[in-house]
């Protein structure tokens, strides 16, 4: 009998863990992805749609950046943080979730 009670709580606190760790991870990939509204690049700068706000990034990767990309924003201490484009808009658009 205690085994089986150690085993039910066992499995709770397992659920309960992987719950809370699958809402961070999805948390932070909806904070860190973004879709771009406009680009600025001679501020560097580009307007995310979900936020509606500028965020300066590295000047060097905003030659591949195009309004309705998702991108990734990777912050380094210190510097300006770096973007990385996850999906194009042309793939986006084509996606067959829409």
């Amino acid at each position: 009998m205690v085994t089986r009670v150690l085993s039910i709580t066992a499995a709770v606190v397992s659920l309960a863990t992987a719950a809370a760790v699958a809402g961070t991870l999805t948390d932070r990939l909806q904070t860190s992805r973004m879709t771009v509204l406009r680009v600025d690049k001679g501020a560097s700068q580009f307007m995310c749609a979900e936020h509606r706000r500028w965020t300066s990034v590295s000047g060097s990767d905003l030659s591949a950046v195009h309004p309705g990309d998702i991108v990734r924003i990777d912050k380094i201490d210190g510097k300006l943080p770096r973007i990385t484009v996850v999906r194009t808009a042309a793939d986006e658009i084509g996606s067959p979730e829409l």
